[in-house]
């Protein structure tokens, strides 16, 4: 699960009631029932997952131009995954120039040299596949889940448009009124998707994660086609792009498909303009958002090492132990337990650089956010001088597990676990993950929580409703 994508939607859903996605089995609200925090030792899953989840037998190859191609032969049913992964997303964008991956990825949908506006989307129909695609901070994707002899039909029609975008002035047009209605409807008229996006724009204050994929509504209005169009020749190159294959196919032939369709493409010089990093924090900041709603909200957020460090697995089990499952922490304690809150929650935000760790709350009526913001801290710092439990630690290890493996199981679901991985810094993170979860001890909880949860590193946005505002 690519949990930056799903987590504003989340959000959303708690206020509009609009469980359109994924997101929805993830927040959907759970009856109340009496889980104690303590139990007894649960059982390790060690050896169910050594036998569900060896190491991934990729095959890996890099053409004379730079594309990275990865392969993972799968024979279970007659379809496969193809997907295009770009190392390019919000956070390689110019100032002024927000939004204008995500617009690229629209645009991408609009025709190419061999293909017209629509024909990629009637082909991929006709064989009975379905297509997508997403942007985020750190990459762009775009995938086609097509019956296994249809290989050669994906190659081309990716590859056509890696090389052969075309951008009509008049679909230019209107793809960015798409994207800014797409903006007020996520954000603009979202009080969760309007804090998601202040968080970021709170807690860097040099890096380009402080605006939002979507981007500002004011550059929106002010990308122009020839904009749009060089930021695609800059990046959409195949030495800046990862070709994942996943399900029913002879690695063999498919490599020569690839060859066929990919390889003559020509590499080209990426811009070399460095990202500037975040610096440490000089202190708390603290932001608010006056809206007219009925409750508000608060997130409490501090800045963690990029995806890969060794921390980042340690971070992921202790998110699981605060928030994941009704017998969490958080949960337990304040919606079934002392019913302060209609929802809460945690996340380890996967990045290519430096991300952000937050807790979340949404007071029930006649509490505050400033009781729940008191509770989630209260919450983190016991981390930092308690040991979790023996069962805490299993649990929370399993289920990091069981998520892995789970997600194991669908040719898209593993091939999104390769190309992230890759667009991030390195597929072979996939094979690395058990070890490092299984290897985390509850000293490690307890240095990490030290490090990250200081005054010091602390952004926190509140949503407050207008009618509790006074002056």
């Amino acid at each position: 699960m690519i949990k930056n994508l799903l987590f504003p939607l989340a959000l959303a859903i708690l206020l509009t009631g609009k469980p359109d996605t994924a997101a929805a089995a993830a927040v959907a609200p759970a009856k109340l029932v009496n889980v104690a925090v303590n139990q007894p030792p649960v059982t390790s899953m060690v050896a169910t997952a050594s036998t569900l989840a060896r190491p991934l037998p990729v095959k890996e190859q890099v053409l004379p131009n730079g594309l990275k191609v990865l392969l993972l032969e799968r024979h279970t049913a007659p379809v496969i995954s193809f997907q295009v992964w770009y190392r390019v997303g919000s956070r390689n964008e110019p100032l002024g120039q927000t939004g204008i991956s995500h617009l690229c990825e629209h645009l991408m949908f609009q025709g190419s040299k061999n293909y017209p506006t629509g024909k990629y989307d009637e082909l991929v129909n006709a064989m009975g596949g379905n297509n997508n695609a997403f942007t985020t901070e750190d990459y762009t994707a775009y995938y086609i889940n097509f019956p296994s002899a249809q290989l050669e039909l994906a190659a081309q029609l990716e590859a056509d448009r890696m090389a052969n975008l075309l951008i009509p002035a008049e679909k230019f047009a209107s793809e960015v009124n798409v994207v800014k209605e797409e903006r007020r409807w996520r954000t603009e008229n979202s009080p969760f998707g309007m804090m998601w996006e202040m968080l970021g724009a709170t807690a860097y204050a040099q890096h380009s994660y402080r605006w939002p994929v979507i981007g500002w509504m004011g550059d929106l209005e002010r990308l122009t086609r020839d904009q749009a169009y060089d930021y695609y020749k800059a990046h959409y190159l195949p030495n800046n792009a990862i070709v994942v294959v996943v399900g029913d196919f002879v690695p063999v032939k498919a490599l020569e498909i690839i060859k066929r369709n990919f390889g003559h493409l020509k590499a080209g010089e990426l811009p070399t303009a460095e990202v500037t990093q975040e610096v440490p924090q000089s202190g708390e900041r603290r932001v608010e958002i006056i809206r007219d709603v009925e409750t508000g909200a608060v997130m409490v957020a501090y800045h963690i090492p990029a995806k890969g460090d060794r921390d980042f697995y340690t971070l992921e089990v202790l998110e699981r132990i605060l928030a994941k499952g009704r017998s969490a922490r958080l949960y337990h304690d304040l919606v079934y337990t002392r019913q302060l809150a209609e929802e809460v929650g945690a996340m380890t935000l996967e990045n290519r650089d430096p991300g952000l760790f937050l807790a979340y709350a949404v007071p029930l009526p006649k509490h505050t956010t400033a009781e729940l913001e008191r509770e989630l801290r209260q919450a983190l710092e016991r981390l930092k001088t308690e040991d979790v439990t023996d069962y805490e630690l299993q649990k929370a290890i399993n289920q990091a597990e069981a998520s892995f493996i789970f997600g194991q199981q669908k040719n898209f679901e593993v091939g999104s676990q390769l190309g992230s991985n890759e667009a991030l810094r390195d597929w072979q993170l996939v094979n690395d993950f058990l070890p490092k979860i299984r290897a985390v001890t509850k000293q490690d909880i307890r240095r990490v929580a030290a490090k990250v949860f200081t005054r010091m590193n602390r952004s926190v946005v509140t949503l407050v409703p207008a009618k509790e505002v006074k002056d």
